[in-house]
C-alpha cells in the first residue's frame, strides 16, 4: 500500500515551533469516559516519538458513564476544534486546539446540553460532523424531554469560536439506541448504526442541518449486527464492523445501501467492533475486542475485501488490551486504537501502529492513560479528511 507524506503549511508551522530534533506530526486525544470525565492528550512524531501534552488530562466539565458498548466516536476533531460527549451528564464538551502544542482551551459555554437523556448501559453518545464543519450531530441512546426515543441532537458550529447551538432534534427508527454515526464526504447523508435491531439507518441532511430518513431506510442486515461504520472518500462504498467477527461492505448511492459481492467478510476472529479506512481508502482496519487484535483488509475499486493480516494490539507484552475505537493519522502513517486495558494493573490506554508500505500494519507501542474505565474512543489531530484541512 503506497503511502506518501505531504508537508502542509500547518506541518511546517508546527515544525518551527517544536523543539529541534522532533519531527512534527500530530496529536491523539482520548475520551476517558470517567466520572468526572476527562481527555488525555499525546503528541506523536513521524519518527515514532511520543510525549504527553502539557496540562493533560483536560477536564470536560461533565461526567462519563464508564460503560456501554461499541461507540467508536464519542470524541471527534472538526477543523481546529475538539468535541467529546459526556454520556453520564448528557452533554458535549468543546475545545479549541492549539496546533503547535496540542493544548486544549474550553470553548465558552462548554459543555453544551444535548437536551436528551442517555442510557449509560447502552453505547454512549456518538458524534458526527458535516465535512464543512457547520453541523455536529450527537446521537443519544435514551430519550428526549418529550420521551421521544433515541434522538439525534443537531448543533450548528460557530466557525470562529467552535461554540454549539442546538437547532433541532430527530428521532431514529424504533429499532433502538445507536452505537456509531458517520456523515458522507459530500455532506448529504448521515449513516446511523443500530446494533440492537441489526439496522443501519440513512438520513438525508438538508436545510440548516435538518435530518430526513430516506426511502427504504433502515437497511436490515441478514445476519449479525453492525456496531460501527465508515465511508470512503468517493462516497460510494460503506463498511460496517459487526458483533460476530464479520465486516459488512455496501455500495452506497443516493442514500441507498446494497451489499458488495461476497459481503459479509469474515475477520477470522470471534467479534469485531470498529472499522476505519486508511487515508487512501485502499485498506480497511478492524478492531477485534475479544481477540485483542487489529485486522487489515485490502479494498478494491468495487469494495471487495481481501484479508491482509492481523496483529496483536498488545504486541508481545502479553497484555490483553481489548481494542475498540480506531483513528488514522492525517498523513496515513499511523493507526491508533482505544484500549480498555494497557497494563497488568488494568489501566486504560491506546495502541499505536505504523502503516509501512512493506506490510499492512505493524504494532509499535502500548500507552497507559487513565484508570480502568469504559474507554472506547479516541481522535487524531489533524483528522483524516477527504478534503484539505485547516
Amino acid at each position: 500500500m503506497l503511502k506518501s507524506i505531504r508537508w502542509s503549511a500547518w506541518s511546517l508551522a508546527v515544525l518551527v515551533l517544536l523543539p529541534v530534533g522532533l519531527a512534527a506530526q500530530g496529536f491523539i486525544y482520548t475520551n476517558n469516559d470517567t466520572k468526572p470525565n476527562s481527555i488525555s492528550a499525546y503528541y506523536f512524531g513521524l519518527d515514532g516519538s511520543q510525549s504527553q501534552v502539557s496540562g493533560q488530562p483536560f477536564a470536560t466539565g461533565g461526567d462519563g458513564s464508564g460503560g456501554g458498548f461499541y461507540s467508536s466516536n464519542r470524541i471527534i476533531v472538526v477543523n481546529n476544534f475538539l468535541y467529546a460527549s459526556n454520556s453520564g451528564s448528557d452533554t458535549v464538551s468543546a475545545y479549541s486546539i492549539d496546533p503547535a502544542s496540542g493544548f486544549l482551551t474550553p470553548v465558552f459555554g462548554s459543555p453544551f446540553s444535548t437536551a436528551a437523556f442517555n442510557d449509560s448501559s447502552q453505547s454512549g453518545i456518538s458524534l458526527a460532523a458535516t465535512p464543512d464543519g457547520k453541523y455536529l450531530f450527537a446521537g443519544s441512546t435514551g430519550y428526549d424531554a418529550n420521551f421521544n426515543p433515541t434522538p439525534i441532537t443537531i448543533f450548528s458550529i460557530d466557525p470562529t469560536t467552535g461554540a454549539l447551538t442546538m437547532t433541532n432534534k430527530s428521532t431514529v427508527p424504533a429499532g433502538g439506541p445507536m452505537s456509531s454515526m458517520k456523515v458522507s464526504p459530500d455532506g448529504n447523508y448521515l449513516l446511523v448504526v443500530i446494533p440492537g435491531s441489526s439496522e443501519i439507518a440513512v438520513f438525508a441532511i438538508h436545510g440548516p442541518g435538518n435530518l430526513h430518513e430516506v426511502h427504504n431506510s433502515p437497511y436490515v442486515l441478514s445476519s449479525g449486527a453492525a456496531t460501527s461504520v465508515d465511508i470512503n472518500c468517493a462516497g460510494n462504498l460503506v463498511f460496517a464492523g459487526g458483533t460476530t467477527g464479520n465486516i459488512y461492505a455496501f455500495n452506497f448511492s443516493h442514500g441507498g445501501l446494497s451489499p458488495v459481492a461476497g459481503s459479509p467478510y469474515d475477520t477470522g476472529k470471534v467479534s469485531n467492533r470498529v472499522v476505519a479506512l486508511s487515508k487512501d481508502d485502499n485498506t480497511l482496519y478492524s478492531s477485534n475486542q475479544s481477540d485483542n487484535t487489529v485486522t487489515a483488509f485490502t479494498v478494491d475499486a468495487n469494495g471487495v475485501l481481501v484479508l491482509a493480516g492481523s496483529v496483536n494490539a498488545g504486541g508481545t507484552t502479553g497484555i490483553q488490551p481489548y481494542p475498540g475505537g480506531l483513528a488514522v493519522s492525517n498523513d496515513g502513517t499511523f493507526l491508533f486504537s482505544a484500549d480498555l486495558n494497557s497494563e497488568t494493573s488494568g489501566y486504560a490506554g491506546f495502541s499505536k501502529f505504523s502503516l509501512p508500505t512493506s506490510s499492512p500494519i505493524v504494532f509499535q507501542s502500548l500507552t497507559a492513560t487513565v484508570p480502568a474505565t469504559g474507554f472506547h474512543s479516541l481522535a487524531a489531530y489533524p483528522a483524516k479528511a477527504c478534503t484539505p484541512g485547516p
